[in-house]
Formats: C-alpha cells, sequence, structure tokens
C-alpha cells in the first residue's frame, strides 16, 4: 500500500460520514440563519415604514377626507401595526439570527477545514471524531437561542438544506 492509501484508511467510512453530514448542516443552518434574518429585516421595515407614515401628518390628512364611520379603518389599521411591532420583537429575532448566522459562518468553515484534514496523514479517526463532535457541540450551543426565539419555517428550511448541499457537494464532493 502506497502513503495515501495509509492515510485514507486512518479515518473510517463513518467518521468521515459523520464530518460530512456534521458540515452539511453548519451550511443548511448559515443560509437558513441568513435568509430568516433578511426576511425579517423585510418584515421590519415594512411595519416601521407603516409606523412612519402613521405618525406623519399625511395620515391625518387622509382620515379627514374620509366620511366619519371610515376613520375607524385607519385607525385600526395603525393599532394593528403598533401591536404587530410590539408582539413580533423583530430586533431581537434578527439579533439573535445575526448571531447564529456568523457562528454557524465560523464553524462552516472549521468543518471545511477538518473534511481536507480527513485525508491527511496527522489526523486519526479518534482526533478526526473529537473535533467533529466539539463542533457539534459548538453548532447546537449557536442555534438554541434561534431555535427559542424565532418560528421554523419548513419554505426557508428546505431551500437553505437544498442550497447548503449543492453548494458543499460542488465545492467537495465525496471522496
Amino acid at each position: 500500500m502506497d502513503h495515501d492509501s495509509i492515510s485514507r484508511q486512518a479515518v473510517t467510512d463513518g467518521t468521515r460520514h459523520a464530518v460530512w453530514s456534521e458540515m452539511l448542516d453548519a451550511a443548511r443552518m448559515t443560509r437558513y440563519a441568513e435568509r430568516m434574518e433578511s426576511r425579517y429585516r423585510t418584515l421590519h421595515a415594512a411595519v416601521r415604514f407603516g409606523l412612519l407614515l402613521s405618525a406623519t401628518g399625511s395620515v391625518a390628512t387622509i382620515l379627514d377626507a374620509l366620511p366619519g364611520r371610515w376613520q375607524v379603518i385607519p385607525s385600526l389599521a395603525i393599532t394593528v401595526l403598533v401591536t404587530w411591532d410590539f408582539m413580533s420583537d423583530y430586533g431581537t429575532k434578527i439579533a439573535v439570527l445575526n448571531s447564529a448566522k456568523r457562528e454557524c459562518q465560523d464553524l462552516e468553515t472549521e468543518w471545511r477545514q477538518l473534511w481536507l484534514d480527513v485525508d491527511s496523514a496527522v489526523c486519526t479517526d479518534s482526533d478526526v471524531r473529537m473535533r467533529n463532535k466539539e463542533l457539534s457541540r459548538r453548532l447546537g450551543r449557536a442555534t438554541i437561542p434561534m431555535d427559542v426565539q424565532v418560528k421554523v419555517s419548513e419554505k426557508i428550511n428546505v431551500a437553505s438544506t437544498a442550497d447548503a448541499y449543492r453548494v458543499t457537494e460542488d465545492r467537495y464532493a465525496t471522496r
């Protein structure tokens, strides 16, 4: 056997699969947090824009132009916007998603390095498993606030998973 065959045998297929799966999960979580953050920023901006409009004199002008019984509709809309803004707490969600995204990006980079190290002569199966376990623990810790603060979007999750798999496989085709 040549040197490359010996080093490749040092890491088992099970360990290789575990690293690949975790690397994909980190890539998925990075993309998911990024898309959800963008979604909440857009919603937050829309609500705030509605509140800004209601705070200007233009709404008062519109209300004065409406017949008496129709004036209640814009007033209710403003009340809904204020309540929605307060209850949605977009600022917290955006901050949590931003933090998770940054941590997941860092972990994704570390997993990519681990994936490259899988075939190095200096890494043993136990070394790779230990590093993979530590990265997995950190990924769980990084995403807990996101899991608590943000409602899951299945549509964005599916899209993020597909994107992460496509990009990761294109970049690091299984060996």
